[in-house]
């Protein structure tokens, strides 16, 4: 397909003629209609008139901008209600509402008869030619507003000529200036360097800069005795800086002249091919059925000649064919057995030189007897909307993905996707409506062996007007060296943080096994996206897993809704030099004489009275009478501990701690000493 947003010298190269600004303001308009005829961009009428003056309707100018943008056919259901498939302009019309370059006029309808404004003629150029609308640009002029600045800046591009009223019925006329303005003023010339004859039916056009395209049209070649030697292919090299030409057979040694753009080159055309054809390529295109590239074009009949190929362990070819390109050989065999492995012999293949092919035994296929249609075995709508099919068998990726395979009444199907195991497939919708039925048609789906299904219709569902968005993975962090911080794209629930699972599946490309292994798994504070998963193995407490330099790959699962087609729950993420601290207390403050709060370094579990002492600086010890918590299973940042009797204002007293609680995890105890010595907090009574 031609892109939308040609560019400049890629539309005049579609036209195919070369004509300078200049020389195109001396053109009639008629003129200008002939050469726009000429290269089927439009067309006259029965009478050979091209009525300038009448008005060009809808379907006429989606003709036109079919034809000159080379817009690809569209496989879309009718895309509108009065321009069904039996109507001359259907494919013109679905072409460009597939492309986005023409809209309906409401209620579903194209109103293909209707007449082309000049307004809406300069929206569309400025669609055409990819050029955003310069709201900036003044003129005098009746005009729509919603046009205004198109119309602006399609008359500062000299694409349309200035008119007191611009919502009048734009004729034919005013369209052919418009798409001749368009590309005269375009630099289409190809910027040639040099001119070399490469074989006798073959020229290469050297280039100073690159090109996209090189239509057949803009070359023509004849030799010094006046013979005229039809051109019939031009192709662009990979690198864009070059165009091959094949050709008729040209008279060897000779100096030849090639005219590009209007401008003649010379060179000397070449001796006769003496390069033998070769194999490039040997592919299987479904079941049974394999193609073989070759260099160069072939000569039909040695190349069609079942007698120049055989197989090994009596496998027969059944079908043979070549190319219109001459390259390609396709043919079909005879059924096969499933994991035989058979060696074609290929010989006396002759290219349009005569020369002949050395014979090619190192060729081989492995054979497959599957012969069975996959069939669809499941069909749903899901939460979200979107549709989930699944097939009997693995299905052929490239087909499954593509959305012309799936249609559907009233809606667009915007995306396939085909699951890591090859049998599902999941399509997203346009805006689906409640309370309607539809009805899916699934066609030309092949299993692994090529074997293509049948059409299957009347998939019925019901439409889900208001889905379930999916959750999106977004990232994973490491926290520290057992913990990492899962993050998604929206809230998710607190059922699914209970449900949450995430498996480490590689480290550093090797595979991982996560027996033995526990998590504890929280919302991390402050978002409802982010999970926080600490993680611990058998005994080991804190054992250090996400190690500085490791990439890690992990997948979640257990969350509703989760997206996980082609991976989408799957990413990778770094490991990290940070250490994952034990707990402790980290402050005291004194709210009143008979009450202390500490406060822990992060949430901690198992806090009671017990695994605290306090004493009086060279005194007596405190009684903890009880903590207000009174509740171990609780995970807290902070405690009150009640003291049995007052303390004595200005006193100095010391808290230090037993073993007992833990992390929130359960994972890891917190720390209680120094060494060998008890840390304690300094705090003086009030």
């Amino acid at each position: 397909m031609r892109k939308i947003a040609l560019t400049l010298l890629a539309l005049s190269l579609l036209l195919g003629i070369v004509i300078p600004a200049a020389a195109a303001a001396t053109l009639t308009t008629e003129q200008k209609f002939q050469v726009l005829k000429q290269h089927g961009i439009m067309t006259g009428f029965e009478d050979g008139s091209s009525r300038l003056n009448e008005s060009m309707s809808r379907e006429q100018f989606a003709a036109v901008l079919y034809k000159l943008l080379e817009l690809p056919r569209s496989n879309s259901t009718p895309g509108f209600v009065d321009v069904l498939k039996t109507r001359w302009s259907f494919t013109a019309v679905q072409a460009v509402r597939s492309a986005g370059l023409m809209v309906g006029k409401g209620n579903n309808r194209f109103e293909p008869t209707a007449p082309v404004k000049v307004e809406e003629l300069a929206a569309v150029l400025l669609k055409v030619n990819n050029v955003p609308a310069n709201p900036n640009i003044g003129f005098e002029g009746k005009v729509s507003a919603w046009a205004k600045a198109a119309v602006g800046t399609a008359l500062s591009k000299g694409w349309i000529s200035t008119r007191n009223d611009y919502t009048v019925n734009a004729t034919r006329g005013v369209l052919v200036e418009a798409v001749y303005a368009v590309y005269t003023g375009w630099d289409s010339a190809l910027d040639v360097k040099s001119v070399e004859g490469v074989g006798v039916q073959t020229v290469r056009v050297n280039l100073k800069a690159k090109t996209d395209s090189a239509d057949i049209g803009r070359f023509n070649l004849r030799d010094d005795l006046g013979n005229v030697v039809p051109i019939l292919l031009s192709t662009v090299g990979g690198d864009g800086m070059s165009v091959f030409l094949t050709t008729g057979v040209q008279l060897e040694n000779r100096t030849h002249y090639l005219s590009i753009d209007g401008k003649t080159w010379t060179y000397t055309s070449a001796r006769s091919d003496m390069t033998k054809p070769t194999i490039t390529a040997f592919d299987r295109v479904s079941a049974r059925v394999y193609i073989l590239t070759f260099s160069e074009p072939l000569d039909n009949g040695t190349a069609t000649n079942p007698a120049n190929y055989s197989f090994s362990g009596g496998l027969k070819l059944t079908t043979l064919q070549l190319s219109s390109d001459k390259r390609l050989v396709t043919f079909t065999t005879s059924s096969q057995s499933d994991n035989a492995r058979y060696w074609l012999t290929v010989k006396n293949i002759k290219d349009l030189a005569g020369n002949v092919m050395d014979t090619r035994s190192d060729l081989s296929i492995v054979g497959s007897d599957d012969a069975t249609k996959p069939t669809i075995i499941d069909f749903k709508v899901n939460a979200d909307a979107s549709l989930t099919v699944k097939f009997s068998e693995k299905v052929n990726r490239d087909f499954a993905v593509q959305t012309g395979r799936y249609s559907i009444g009233g809606l667009a199907v915007v995306s396939a996707s085909l699951d890591s195991e090859g049998r599902t497939v999941t399509l997203r919708t346009s805006a689906q409506q409640d309370k309607t039925v539809y009805s899916l048609t699934v066609t030309g789906i092949p299993d692994l062996a090529g074997n293509v299904m049948d059409t299957k219709t009347g998939l019925l569902f019901g439409g889900i007007s208001n889905p379930i968005l999916p959750v999106k993975l977004q990232s994973i962090a490491a926290v520290n060296e057992n913990t990492i911080e899962v993050t998604f794209d929206r809230d998710i629930k607190d059922t699914d943080i209970g449900s949450l699972a995430v498996t480490i599946l590689k480290d550093n490309g090797a595979n991982v096994s996560m027996s033995g292994w526990s998590k504890y798994a929280v919302r991390k504070a402050g978002t409802n996206r982010a999970v926080t998963v600490q993680f611990r193995t058998g005994t080991a407490s804190n054992p250090s897993l996400f190690q500085p330099g490791h990439v890690y790959t992990a997948r979640v699962t257990g969350v509703s809704s989760l997206l996980t087609q082609d991976g989408a729950n799957e990413t990778a993420f770094a490991g990290t030099i940070a250490a994952n601290e034990a707990p402790y207390a980290k402050q005291v403050i004194v709210p009143s004489r008979t009450t202390i709060k500490v406060i822990f370094s992060e949430p901690v579990k198992n806090v009671n009275e017990t695994y605290f002492a306090v004493k009086e600086q060279g005194g007596d010890a405190v009684v903890i009478s009880h903590d207000e918590l009174n509740n171990t299973g609780a995970v807290v940042t902070e405690v009150t501990l009640k003291l049995s009797k007052d303390m004595t204002p200005g006193q100095v007293y010391y808290l230090t701690f037993k073993p007992g609680i833990t992390d929130a995890a359960g994972f890891n105890g917190w720390t209680t000493k120094n060494g060998n010595e008890d840390i304690s907090i300094l705090f003086t009574g009030i």
